[in-house]
């Protein structure tokens, strides 16, 4: 062979091993840089990605949701075919016929980069690749990330059908708006389920994984249009759908609807938060936020929406009664205009600036109903009114009878009327309005509102079933998440003395017994401290029964009474109603000086029409995982909870919140009592009799719980008011519901010139109750087989006669029923007074 011929032959073998060890280099850099650390794809057969957990009421109602990724797993059947069809003609036309890459997109998408000069306008992903990236890859755009999208895409393809992708991609892909996956983006913008979506509804939704903030519907309506007749176009081109159907879709312009639910969310929100705080401590955050959960409650929206209406009613009535603050601003006259041009927008009377040509066009209209902001424009004081203007050229006048109660703050004073409207308005005030439909009329009016300074909470319990029915703990969730049901702790005022009234009849007193009503005087040996009980309108009424006693709210009987039945002993009476708060070990204790948690005096209220068992209410009934399996049941307000374990065997765990935390380390170990949940604290009769005494504070005449007379039905209850009426409460129940209500401040100070417990407490109550027993039958306190009545003088509380003038009947122990007559007594006081006389 001939040198030259083996010289090329070796060239040629030295050149194939050099491309081959560089083929080996390149494969190895390519793995190196691209394969290597590829995600498992048994991640994607076990997709199990973050979900939203759903609180739902005592009827399955949602009421609340906890998330990370506010999403909901929509199986691929439950997905019409329509709608499928819109996502492969908007997003990847070539899905059912590629295998993972469609490199004639790729090409498009860079043909059409580059004559934008290098910018990104195009992309050629396939929903294989869009899949991959959302749930495998991070979200960089550079050369590694695409290959090694690419990779997986084709990975993906060989191992998942087509109808697996599009699971994967419609339950993974974000839509705006907080919504993660089909299901949630049906819910959150036509509030409805995916199953429901029109083909326009579809394509709108296809069109926004693209971009979801630029085609967003809410923020940019004009580009969601063009986006959605885009994928409806392609939707024909691709032959999904034919001309008719297609021109019926780009006419069928689709409407936006909030998700019915939203408003429960509002309401309920001081609850579920309780509920979310508790599932944190319980279950940590990771499983709450992402797991999934179902979480039923036994909160029961419509009352819970009853309840948070008539603490707002009180609260802004009790705010107008301590009069007018003033307006949020004032402007000069020379900018009325631009504040009416500003107020149209802030008010959504117009979308965007208004212009003269608009305000022609398209005149303004008040709405029916809701809140505005409004600017005195002018003040008529021959006329007595005001004209508020709400945007350019839209004004309305308020007469100062609408505006009566604004007279200047002064909460030593009992309200007034204001007469002149110039005491109220001047021009240039900018103040928040109300609006008022009359159907009848067919006629808006307006009137003037003012946001309340005062807080309020309210508790309702189910008393058979110990389950929290309401819970508010303030005005607004929005403004405070401060909870005054189991975070705040405040004087209870007379609202405690039922409990003192409830250790006397077990030491033997009766409500005929007779307790006396005079000064006292206690001065506390260590601090020197000296401390003077008075009544409500310092008058004494000497002796007087413990019946009249409760019903008036005496407070220096209460206080004789508490001396004699003995501190330590009420205490202990406390502790078994529940009350864990730190009590004061004086005379002060008779009169509520000792604070409490609401959560706290309503479930120890709540133990004398549940005949005298313990009541720790529950509120969450159940949690289960994903999987429909349950993690936790018979979760208490505050207090501890049923762990469910995998083996099916259960726990009792504590929860106790932080808001009995300290006040338990407070306590001598001796006075906190672990008593079991089904324990009876107070005997079924001692408990009745209770309940009757309470119920001598509605029925009786001078009785400080008139109001409840209203419900024309059986109920019981107690005023509270401190002695700087500051707080005020009102406690009580009927057969089968408890509800307790405070007003107050949050920094402790003057309600207002007689806002005790009846004025500002009990007007709630019986507002919230109204709507609690309305479709519950009319029944009476069940009556313990040891109980007998006896009708008695009211004021000498002994057996009545002909000679009695003032009767009640009156509940006893059969073996404590009075013996001696009025008539006898006064025949027998008779004889000692003259006995008296003749000493002399």
């Amino acid at each position: 062979m001939p040198k030259s011929q083996l010289r090329w032959k070796r060239l040629v073998a030295v050149g194939a091993g050099l491309l081959a060890v560089t083929a080996l280099g390149a494969s190895l850099g390519f793995y190196l840089a691209f394969v290597r650390d590829l995600p498992d794809l048994q991640s994607v057969e076990d997709y199990r990605p973050a979900l939203a957990s759903h609180i739902t009421d005592r009827n399955g109602v949602l009421i609340g949701e906890f998330y990370a990724e506010r999403r909901q797993l929509t199986p691929y059947a439950e997905v019409p075919d329509h709608v499928i069809r819109a996502f492969v003609a908007g997003e990847d036309s070539s899905f059912f016929e590629h295998s993972g890459i469609d490199f004639v997109s790729i090409l498009r998408a860079a043909w059409v980069n580059l004559l934008a000069g290098g910018e990104i306008r195009q992309g050629g992903s396939t929903i294989t690749q869009q899949m991959v990236k959302g749930l495998l890859l991070t979200p960089e755009r550079n050369l590694r990330r695409k290959v090694r999208e690419m990779v997986l895409a084709r990975d993906i393809e060989k191992r998942f059908s087509k109808q697996d992708i599009l699971y994967l991609y419609l339950n993974q892909i974000y839509f705006g708006r907080g919504a993660y996956g089909i299901g949630e983006a049906a819910r959150t913008y036509y509030g409805k389920p995916v199953s429901e979506l029109t083909i326009s509804e579809g394509a709108l939704l296809a069109g926004l994984p693209k971009a979801p903030s630029r085609y967003s519907p809410f923020a940019n309506p004009e580009q969601a249009e063009k986006r959605r007749i885009y994928v409806l176009e392609r939707m024909r081109a691709d032959g999904f759908l034919n001309q008719a159907t297609y021109t019926a879709a780009i006419a069928d312009v689709p409407a936006l609807r909030e998700p019915q639910d939203q408003s429960n969310f509002e309401v309920a929100a001081y609850f579920t938060e309780e509920v979310r705080r508790d599932l944190f401590d319980a279950l940590g955050g990771e499983t709450v936020l992402k797991g999934g959960l179902t979480i039923e409650t036994t909160l029961d929206i419509e009352l819970q929406r009853a309840a948070v209406a008539e603490v707002r009613k009180g609260l802004e009535a009790l705010s107008k009664r301590q009069g007018y603050r003033g307006p949020l601003r004032r402007v000069t006259e020379a900018q009325l205009l631009e504040t009416l041009a500003q107020l149209a927008e802030e008010n959504h009377l117009v979308d965007g600036a208004i212009d003269d040509e608009l305000a022609e066009a398209a005149p303004l209209v008040l709405p029916h109903e809701g809140r505005l902001t409004g600017v005195v424009t002018a003040v008529d004081p021959d006329a007595n009114t005001a004209r508020i203007g709400f945007a350019p050229g839209l004004e309305m006048d308020v007469p100062v009878s609408d505006v009566a109660w604004a007279r200047e703050p002064d909460p030593k004073q009992a309200p007034r009327r204001v007469r002149s409207i110039e005491k109220v308005f001047a021009v240039g005030d900018v103040a928040p309005f109300d609006l008022h439909h009359d159907s009848e009329a067919n006629a808006v009016s307006i009137s003037l509102f003012q946001e309340p300074q005062v807080q309020g909470a309210l508790l309702s319990i189910d008393v058979h079933d110990r389950e929290v029915l309401a819970l508010v703990g303030g005005y607004d969730f929005a403004a405070s998440q401060f909870n005054r049901v189991t975070q705040a702790r405040r004087q209870p005022g007379s609202s405690f003395k039922p409990l003192i009234y409830g250790a006397a009849l077990e030491r033997g007193y009766t409500a005929a017994s007779i307790v006396h009503d005079r000064p006292i005087v206690y001065t506390d040996e260590e601090s020197g401290f000296t401390w003077r009980p008075r009544n409500y309108g310092r008058a004494f009424y000497g002796p007087i029964t413990l019946r009249e006693a409760l019903a008036r709210s005496v407070n220096n009987a209460t206080v004789h009474l508490f001396r004699d039945v003995g501190v330590d002993y009420v205490m202990h009476y406390a502790r078994r109603l529940g009350i864990q708060s730190p009590l004061s070990r004086d005379l002060s204790l008779a009169l509520g000086s000792s604070v409490v948690s609401l959560l706290e005096l309503t479930s120890a209220y709540a133990v004398y029409p549940a005949a005298g068992r313990r009541v720790e209410p529950i509120y969450i009934r159940s949690v289960k995982n994903r999987n429909g399996e349950v993690l936790l049941r018979d979760a208490h307000l505050g207090g501890t909870h049923t762990e469910v374990s995998n083996d099916g065997g259960v726990a009792a765990v504590s929860a106790a919140r932080e808001t009995t935390s300290d006040a338990l380390l407070e306590l001598p170990e001796s006075e906190v009592l672990e008593i079991p949940e089904e324990e009876r604290v107070v005997s079924a009769e001692h408990a009745y009799l209770v309940a009757d005494l309470l119920r001598a504070v509605v029925v009786d005449p001078d009785g400080t719980g008139w109001r409840l007379r209203a419900l024309r039905r059986p109920a019981a209850g107690k005023t509270g008011t401190t002695n700087d009426q500051a707080d005020a409460w009102f406690m009580g129940f009927t057969p089968s519901i408890t509800t307790g209500v405070w007003v107050g401040h949050d920094e402790s100070r003057f309600l207002g010139w007689g806002e005790t417990g009846s004025r500002a407490a009990a007007p709630i109550w019986v507002g919230y109750m109204r709507a609690a027993v309305a479709d519950r039958p009319l029944r009476d306190f069940d009556v313990p087989s040891p109980i007998v009545f006896a009708r008695v003088d009211r004021k000498t509380g002994l057996l009545a006669d002909a000679s009695s003038e003032d009767t009640v009947f009156q509940s006893f122990l059969s073996d404590n029923v009075p013996t001696e007559t009025s008539g006898n007594a006064q025949t027998q006081s008779e004889g000692r007074r003259l006995l008296r006389m003749d000493d002399f």
